[in-house]
């Protein structure tokens, strides 16, 4: 049996967690982001606009990773949806 953690959204393009698994896998994403802020001195006065292009690429590439992970745990494929039918 395939434990799904996460459900695609209704409207839209996206998804949403549905188990424990799928919380805690956002908020790993999710500290690994503010992990790589703290890292590239974000949260510093005289932020520098090299580290701010290198946060935003941290940010993609950890988004880019996680997205291509969760979409494994989902129920249904990731794509555009008008509701259902």
């Amino acid at each position: 049996m395939n434990k799904y953690w996460f459900r695609p959204k209704s409207y839209g393009y996206g998804f949403y967690p549905i188990s424990w698994e799928g919380w805690l896998a956002i908020f790993v994403m999710l500290l690994l982001i503010v992990l790589s802020g703290l890292i590239n001195g974000i949260f510093e006065e005289g932020t520098t606009a090299e580290q701010g292009i290198r946060f935003v690429l941290d940010m993609f590439f950890i988004a880019s990773i996680s997205t291509l992970f969760f979409e494994r745990k989902m129920k249904e494929p990731l794509q555009w949806r008008w509701g259902r039918k």
